[in-house]
C-alpha cells in the first residue's frame, strides 16, 4: 500500500463516484496501485450519503490509521450506467455561479462562496454530519482529510471550514484534483489563515480550475462583445483556495507564479480557438493509471518541500 497520503486521498476522491445511495460504498478497483480503493487502507470502510432531488451531490466518510477521511463526489459525467437527468440537474449546479449568501454571507461563511457548490454542501453536509462526528469521535488519531475531485474538489474548502469549526483541536489536511474555484477573495484569505495544509492540483490545459472563467480567458478568447461580458460576470471576485500543485504535461510539479498563470491562460485558449476541445476534457481525468492528476499524485511523492521548481510541500 503506498504511504504518501497524497495518493490514497486521489483514490478516496476516485471512490466518491462510486456512491449510489446512502450506505456503505463501493469500490473502485483492488490492488496497491492508485487510483484504487485498494491502496487507501480503511479501517473503517466509507460510509456515503446523497442529496438533492435526483442525487446529484454526494460526499463519504470512513477512517484509515491516520484519521478521519471526508470524500466529495464530482460531478457526474455523461454515459452509460449514469442517470441522464442527475447527470443534467448536476451539471446545472455547477453552472448557477454568482457568488452569494445571506446577508452578503452564508450562514457560517467568510465572504461570498458559489451559490450552487453551496446549496451542494447543505445538502451532503445535513446527511453527512452525524457520521462525521461519530468517526471523529471514534478514532484515536487528531487528523481529518478532506478530498474530492471537480466539484468535490471545490466544496472541499467548504467541508474543511465547517470541520475546522466544528473539530478546533483536530488538524486538518486537504488535498483537491481539478477543484473549480469556490469563494470571493475574502473567503480565500479567511480559508487561508484557518487552513493551512491545503494543495490543490490542477492539470496541463484542464479548464476546470479556471472556472467560473476567469477574466483573462475570457480575454484570450476573444469572446464578442455580448458573450464577453456575461462570461465576465460569472467571475465576480472569485479567489484561489490552497496552494498551487501545478502538474505540468510530462507528470512534474511546479509551483504557482504570475508567468505560469499567463502562459497556462495562452495555452489553454489557443487550443480551443483550435478545437481542441478532446484533449482538454482528457486533461480533467483522474480514473487510469496513465491520467495526468495520477502521475503528478506519484511525482508528489518524491517531492519534498523545497525541492524542485518551486514545488509545495506535498
Amino acid at each position: 500500500m503506498p504511504a504518501d497520503i497524497t495518493l490514497r486521498l486521489l483514490s478516496a476522491a476516485a471512490q466518491a463516484y462510486m456512491i449510489s445511495g446512502d450506505g456503505p460504498v463501493a469500490d473502485s478497483g483492488q490492488g496497491d496501485q492508485a487510483p484504487c480503493t485498494g491502496c487507501i487502507g480503511w479501517t473503517v470502510a466509507p460510509w456515503g450519503v446523497q442529496s438533492g432531488t435526483f442525487g446529484q451531490n454526494a460526499a463519504f466518510v470512513g477512517s484509515i490509521d491516520e484519521g478521519v477521511v471526508v470524500a466529495v463526489r464530482g460531478t457526474m459525467p455523461p454515459g452509460p450506467g449514469h442517470d441522464p437527468l442527475q447527470v443534467i440537474i448536476d451539471w446545472a449546479g455547477d453552472a448557477v455561479a454568482l457568488l452569494a449568501g445571506a446577508a452578503g454571507h452564508p450562514p457560517g461563511f467568510p465572504g461570498k462562496v458559489h451559490f450552487g457548490f453551496y446549496k451542494a454542501f447543505m445538502g451532503v453536509w445535513a446527511k453527512l454530519h452525524q457520521r462525521v462526528d461519530d468517526a471523529v469521535k471514534a478514532h484515536p488519531a487528531q487528523t481529518i482529510f478532506v478530498t474530492g475531485h471537480s466539484k468535490g474538489g471545490a466544496i472541499s474548502p467548504l467541508m474543511a471550514w465547517r470541520l475546522r469549526l466544528d473539530y478546533p483541536d483536530h488538524k486538518i489536511v486537504v488535498r483537491t484534483f481539478a477543484p473549480a474555484r469556490i469563494g470571493d477573495t475574502d473567503f480565500a484569505a479567511a480559508y487561508g489563515a484557518a487552513i493551512t495544509d491545503h494543495i490543490r492540483f490542477e492539470y496541463d490545459d484542464d479548464i476546470v480550475p479556471h472556472m467560473p472563467l476567469e477574466p483573462q480567458l475570457v480575454d484570450a478568447l476573444g469572446a464578442p462583445s455580448l458573450v464577453g461580458w456575461l462570461l465576465s460576470k460569472s467571475d465576480l471576485g472569485y479567489g484561489a483556495v490552497g496552494t498551487l500543485a501545478y502538474i505540468r504535461p510530462d507528470g512534474t510539479i511546479c509551483g504557482d507564479s504570475p508567468g505560469l498563470e499567463q502562459d497556462r491562460v495562452a495555452r489553454l485558449a489557443a487550443k480551443l480557438a483550435a478545437g481542441q476541445v478532446d484533449y482538454i476534457i482528457s486533461c480533467h481525468g483522474m480514473s487510469a493509471p496513465t491520467d495526468g492528476y495520477v502521475r503528478g499524485a506519484y511525482a508528489a511523492r518524491e517531492v519534498g518541500p523545497g525541492v524542485g521548481d518551486d514545488a509545495p510541500p506535498v
